[in-house]
């Protein structure tokens, strides 16, 4: 299925939803009668448009930093992603599935969001020298390791069942993981200050000048074309969203030891 016509799709969905949402809640108002029916209505407006800011936010990135093009992977499944979370939370508020469950399905998004960010990001440092690669193997290892352990801590009712030791085996892979990715990111940022002319438009892409994106003063005749020196550097935002992500897991893992430490 062609990904584009079906972010399309989901759009235009959630604009039929919020239009029929809307309509009951006028209707609701009008007939000055508030009850569970109306409740429901109001939340799903309010879902339909906080999925649809989110949509549009990963649009007008894209208009500004082609993030389509250079995190291709990550874009299409985290839209996909949406649109599971909006089919959960609307089944959530309609008490088709428990809270509960909601919960946690809203835990393994934010897991596979991560996941997907991580691993993309990692494969574009890859390709340059072996050093690196090697490091991204093993973060890939961890990350799996770290994504696999966090199932049962999601989905078991009683997380006690797993016991210390595992709780640590988890910590010592979250900072392993962080730490390689970190580790990645410097030598791979090293090795573009060493050949600035390797293409990355990941980790120092052109962002947009003024109305215009960086296609489009690539496009440009050579004698009409922005200057190097005059065009914006910068990392992609979502490389940015990682690396806070990295830094909070990093904690977490360090934090989870020390107090282990300080209750033995």
């Amino acid at each position: 299925m062609d990904l584009g016509k079906l972010k399309s799709l989901f759009l235009k969905s959630m604009i039929g939803c919020l239009v029929a949402a809307a309509g009951l809640a006028v209707a609701t108002v009008l007939a000055g009668h508030f009850n569970d029916v109306s409740e429901k209505a109001l939340w799903t407006i309010v879902l339909v448009a906080l999925h649809c800011l989110i949509s549009f936010s990963f649009i007008v990135n894209n208009e500004k930093q082609d993030t389509f093009d250079s995190l291709a992977f990550f874009t299409n499944s985290t839209f996909v992603l949406i649109m599971a979370s909006f089919a959960t939370s609307v089944l959530w508020v309609w008490g088709v599935i428990p809270s509960d469950l909601g919960s946690r399905l809203y835990a393994v998004y934010f897991v596979f969001f991560f996941a997907i960010l991580h691993g993309e990001v990692l494969a574009k440092t890859m390709g340059k020298q072996p050093s690196i690669d090697n490091v991204v193997y093993a973060n890939y290892f961890f990350m799996l390791v770290v994504i696999l352990m966090l199932m049962p801590v999601i989905f078991l009712a009683d997380n006690s069942d797993l016991g210390s030791f595992y709780y640590r085996v988890l910590a010592a892979s979250g900072i392993i993981d962080a730490t390689l990715t970190l580790i990645a990111v410097i030598m791979h940022n090293l090795y573009i200050q060493k050949h600035p002319a390797t293409h990355d438009n990941v980790f120092n892409i052109t962002q947009s000048y003024g109305h215009m994106t960086l296609a489009q003063i690539e496009a440009q005749p050579k004698h009409t074309r922005i200057p190097v020196s005059g065009r914006k550097h910068g990392m992609n935002i979502f490389v940015l969203i990682l690396l806070i992500l990295i830094g909070i897991q990093l904690a977490a893992s360090l934090l989870f030891v020390i107090i282990g430490s300080l209750n033995n």
